[in-house]
């Protein structure tokens, strides 16, 4: 159920709203929390035959020409049949078979819902403008090249308070590899004590392969030498 629906129940139906349980997950991942969930009468109605069952709403803020849209639970529920092709639902009753028809203009409805996404892909165009999704900042002055990724979409002054907080404990970040220190080489579990180095496994039956010498570019040939070169100096390897 969309919030425009919602807002047009009665004050003392839209006191059961209760707290929702779980986030709505879209097709690419994607999620959002509703407003909450609430618990209705829903009939489905062409006389003689009306069906009523109760069913589990969720209340979601989001532009639509809908009002609802009924899932696959809920349609199970009100034994729901439905014909695209001939523009029909038809649902089970206890004195029959109900049957409803499209009784709207498809034509405006197309319309309409085609008018709805280009006013939400606008605004989300301009929000994705005016709010990046992600930022980084620099806060140390001795490594600017390495950044820290804070929310694009944070007010400005929660930005500002952020990075003071990061430049006051910039002693807490490792920014070179001589900074960790005090790495374990042993776990201790239940008492037992346990090597946590890695080292290649030797077998004297068995023949070492020997790779293929890898050719690289001058720049990158540069910085593995240098990568490495600060690793042995931390003691790293």
């Amino acid at each position: 159920m969309y919030e425009h629906c919602f807002d047009q129940l009665n004050p003392s139906i839209k006191a059961h709203l209760r707290p929702p349980r779980v986030p709505l997950v879209g097709f690419s991942g994607e999620r959002c929390w509703p407003i909450g969930e609430i618990d209705l009468d829903f009939t489905i109605r062409e006389p003689p035959l009306p069906r009523t069952e109760t069913l589990d709403f969720v209340v979601v803020q989001s532009t639509s020409q809908h009002n609802i849209l009924l899932g696959r639970v809920a349609m199970m529920k009100m034994g729901i049949i439905v014909s695209t092709l001939h523009q029909l639902v038809k649902f089970y009753t206890p004195e029959g078979i109900g049957t409803l028809a499209l009784t709207y203009d498809r034509e405006k409805v197309i319309i309409a819902i085609r008018e709805t996404e280009e006013r939400l892909e606008e605004c989300i165009l301009e929000t994705r403008e005016e709010y990046p999704s992600e930022e980084k900042i620099s806060i140390n002055p001795l490594f600017p090249e390495q950044q820290v990724t804070i929310g694009g979409s944070l007010p400005t002054n929660v930005k500002r308070r952020l990075r003071k907080l990061l430049q006051a404990n910039i002693d807490v970040f490792a920014w070179e590899y001589r900074d960790m220190t005090d790495i374990p080489r042993m776990l201790s579990i239940d008492g037992p004590i346990f090597s946590t180095e890695h080292k290649l496994n030797e077998y004297k039956h068995l023949e070492p392969i020997h790779q293929k010498k890898r050719n690289f570019a001058n720049e990158r040939y540069e910085a593995a030498c240098k990568e490495v070169e600060e690793l042995l100096q931390a003691g790293i390897i």
